[in-house]
């Protein structure tokens, strides 16, 4: 890490080291929570602040008049995690991401700790803070590589994978809070735009994988994940039939890259299946033939439609 301890007159010269990376969509007081915390950061002047607003109709697409510091950028529709990731990414300027979940608050240490921490583990692509709630209790989720039978079984919430408590065993972070170097994520070809909400952060972690690398968690580095609360979730019946078809697709993408076509067939066949096969109530159907729509179309949310 270079020195950060230099007089004002000097700051304009010091590179960039950490782009910290918010993509956010209605939820306001989490993301304004995860500015603030960020700009109290040693070494601000080394790190660039960057939201990605994922079509916000809440106000929270007008933060940078408040924080007039940060980058926003604002995208007119909801894109999904991984392509408004991607924008993000293409657009920082930094070494080193570090992507956060709005309602993540670091600690004024963490991200330049994190920094030097990826630096100083050679075995290592990707490493994670500790997350702990408002009383200060561990809440990060740890997981190991699914396979095909627990894909099909967690495939609406791949956070639902059966948990792991030893960090040495982590192959899997949960997304909320991870650094990793622009470089590597360059050395994949960005993110894979086959997933749009759900399962790209199980890709990435299998690219680490692939590589003979690891995802570290930095026990003594920290951050506070709190804000679950004001998170925003999809209520309509077409929002939540939008976002169960995205998860299916993403979880027959991951089968079918890392399974063969018989596996993500399968499942793809299974799930439309299923609900052709629901004895529904007139709530129900309504929601049932927008997700059978979408599995059939092989829907992902990505931008490409207006209306989830």
């Amino acid at each position: 890490m270079k020195d950060v301890s230099m007089q004002p007159d000097q700051t304009e010269s010091l590179p960039l080291v950490v782009c910290a990376l918010i993509v956010s969509h209605n939820c306001a007081g989490a993301l304004r929570r995860t500015v603030a915390a960020l700009e109290a950061s040693h070494g601000r002047e080394q790190m660039e602040i960057l939201a990605v607003d994922n079509g916000s109709t809440d106000g929270s697409q007008r933060l940078d008049a408040d924080f007039p510091n940060i980058n926003m950028l604002r995208l007119p529709h909801f894109c999904g995690l991984t392509k408004a990731r991607n924008i993000g990414i293409r657009t920082a300027k930094a070494e080193f991401l570090l992507l956060l979940e709005a309602g993540v608050e670091v600690e004024p240490s963490t991200a330049m700790k994190l920094a030097e921490r990826l630096q100083g583990q050679p075995e290592a692509l990707a490493v994670c803070p500790t997350l702990v709630d408002g009383s200060g209790a561990p809440v990060s989720k740890m997981f190991r590589l699914p396979d095909a039978a627990q894909v099909s079984a967690h495939w609406r919430n791949p956070a639902s994978l059966p948990a792991v408590t030893d960090p040495a065993q982590m192959e899997v972070h949960d997304g909320r809070a991870v650094l990793i170097r622009k470089q590597t994520i360059r050395g994949i070809n960005f993110l894979d735009e086959k997933f749009g909400e759900h399962w790209g952060d199980v890709e990435l972690a299998y690219q680490i994988k692939r590589a003979g690398k690891r995802i570290v968690m930095a026990p003594d580095i920290a951050a506070r994940s709190t804000a679950a609360g004001d998170l925003w979730n999809p209520s309509t019946l077409g929002e939540r039939a939008a976002f169960a078809a995205d998860a299916a697709n993403g979880a027959a993408v991951y089968l079918g890259k890392h399974y063969g076509f018989g596996a993500s067939f399968g499942f793809r066949f299974g799930q439309v299946m299923s609900a052709l096969g629901r004895t529904l109530t007139l709530q129900e159907f309504g929601y049932n033939s927008g997700l059978l729509t979408r599995l059939i179309s092989g829907y992902k949310i990505d931008g490409s439609s207006q209306q989830l």
